[in-house]
């Protein structure tokens, strides 16, 4: 079972070339409810052949937790 499938974490990639000195293409953001899930993803990641081939590097790293989140109703 994959970890969205499971619903341990999911991904959103951001577009920003040229963000760094690098021109790093793109930033993942891992969103899920708990940090463990999250963790073993990345350690996941760091073993496929995609990742091990074509990235020079994972990171940084930012943890974060949502302390407030307004009601889907109020947005609307």
């Amino acid at each position: 079972m994959t970890f969205g499938a499971a619903d341990y974490a999911h991904d959103i990639r951001l577009a920003c070339h040229g963000l760094d000195r690098d021109d790093n293409d793109f930033i993942i953001g891992l969103i899920g409810k708990d940090l463990f899930p999250l963790s073993a993803l990345i350690q996941a990641m760091r073993k496929t052949q995609q990742t091990s081939l074509y990235l020079d590097r994972l990171g940084p790293f930012l943890v974060g937790k949502a302390v407030w989140q307004s009601s889907a109703d109020s947005i609307l």
